[in-house]
């Protein structure tokens, strides 16, 4: 990495103003602003690159031809002058000067120092200002977002670029399970995405962390585990955490197995709310009425969440499921539930409540009248959920390691 710099820069800039006021000097400073940072960075910029490549030039350094991978030192190279790139900024689009190197073996001409400041080849956006972009998508739509950082920055950017951003920052997220996190929810829904005609199954994990008190309510610390759109399965969503100790889920098969095979230390215990739930559609399969339906799902309730002792709840539990004899599709319902519930002790998390919350902030960025790519939504998805849940996970995108830099000497300005 370059070392940090120490100098002076000088500036050359005319000043016309009528009759001058705060309001005047602020429009003149709006208005020029970009043309201020632009002399202040361009000098800044220059003065880092000649100061390294005179270190090169003493024998002091090294630079590494990329193309060749000759080590240069004094000799083997000459300096040919500037080129320009534009970048686009927080602060507007800036022309960065980078002094260009030809090789002497092998005759390619590059910027070195670009390399050594960690300035990709093909970007054309900072990376502080793909992350403000990106927080304004995850709230509105990519134009608006675009519209919206045109109004406030000056920055002329396309939907579709803002769109490429995502989907590339998305692929990069790297989720990290919590250690320590006991329990790990999972539930699934639909959306609309994909190419296909029916919607298309989203899939999410999130452990419990605890919960703590805000603003005088108390509220549970979520970690995103895993969040996958379209065609796959559970193993890409539910990666192995090492102390999971319960996992809460509905009672789709799929899920059962993955839960079976990769968390066997852990107690597989099925959302009580979907039992309930589950319990009147599969009522009304079979032609009860809805009174009954009614009737019979509050006494499933009191079982569940009754206080009475464990034994006594599950005798009661039986003798339920011996009662919906003209139900034969509940009775199958309840009795392979029977596994996944009433243990002792009693689990904190019994329902996936929490995820389901979570599902409202999906169907509200999800449900807006356009069709998403299953890729897409996914991506734009992960990157929303690890802000909130992740921070550490999303942070790292922002600090990327540049292999090519801890090649490059260290540089000093006086």
């Amino acid at each position: 990495m370059l070392s940090p710099v120490n100098g002076v820069v000088h500036l050359e800039i005319k000043i016309e103003l009528g009759e001058p006021s705060i309001n005047s000097l602020i429009q003149w400073y709006w208005a020029h602003r970009t043309e201020v940072v632009e002399q202040v960075f361009s000098q800044l910029l220059v003065q880092v690159q000649r100061e390294w490549l005179t270190r090169v030039r003493q024998g002091r350094q090294e630079m590494v031809c990329t193309a060749c991978g000759v080590v240069h030192g004094a000799e083997g190279w000459t300096l040919r002058g500037r080129r320009v790139r534009r970048l686009k900024t927080l602060l507007g689009e800036l022309c960065l000067p980078l002094l260009q190197v030809t090789c002497r073996a092998c005759g390619r001409t590059r910027v070195p120092g670009a390399e050594a400041l960690g300035l990709e080849g093909r970007r054309r956006v900072s990376a502080e200002l793909e992350q403000r972009a990106l927080e304004r998508v995850y709230e509105t739509s990519y134009r608006r977002s675009v519209r919206a950082l045109h109004s406030c920055a000056g920055v002329a950017l396309s939907a579709s670029t803002l769109h490429r951003l995502v989907q590339r920052r998305g692929a990069q997220l790297e989720l990290r399970p919590d250690p320590l996190a006991a329990v790990v929810l999972a539930d699934g829904t639909k959306v609309r995405a994909g190419r296909r005609v029916e919607l298309e199954e989203l899939r999410m994990a999130v452990q419990v962390l605890g919960r703590q008190e805000e603003g005088g309510r108390r509220r549970a610390r979520l970690r995103l585990l895993g969040l996958e759109v379209g065609l796959g399965g559970w193993p890409r969503v539910m990666q192995p955490a090492p102390n999971t100790q319960v996992v809460v889920t509905d009672a789709e098969r799929p899920v059962r197995a993955h839960v079976r095979d990769r968390y066997r230390g852990a107690r597989h215990q099925q959302c009580e709310w979907h039992i309930g739930h589950s319990l009147n559609w599969s009522l009304r399969v079979d032609g009860v009425r809805v009174a009954e339906r009614k009737k019979r799902r509050a006494e499933l309730g009191k079982i569940l969440w009754g206080e009475a002792p464990l034994a006594e709840r599950r005798r009661q539990y039986d003798a339920f499921i011996e009662k919906l004899s003209l139900s034969p599709t509940s009775q199958k319902q309840l009795q392979e539930a029977r596994a996944f519930i009433l243990f002792e002790p009693t689990s904190k998390e019994r329902t996936t409540s929490l995820l389901e919350r979570q599902m409202r902030e999906v169907d509200r960025r999800a449900w807006i009248g356009a069709r998403w790519s299953s890729r897409g939504l996914g991506h734009l998805l992960r990157l929303s959920f690890a802000r909130t849940h992740n921070p550490d996970d999303y942070q790292r995108l922002w600090s990327e390691p540049h292999p090519e830099r801890a090649s490059m000497p260290p540089v000093s300005s006086n």
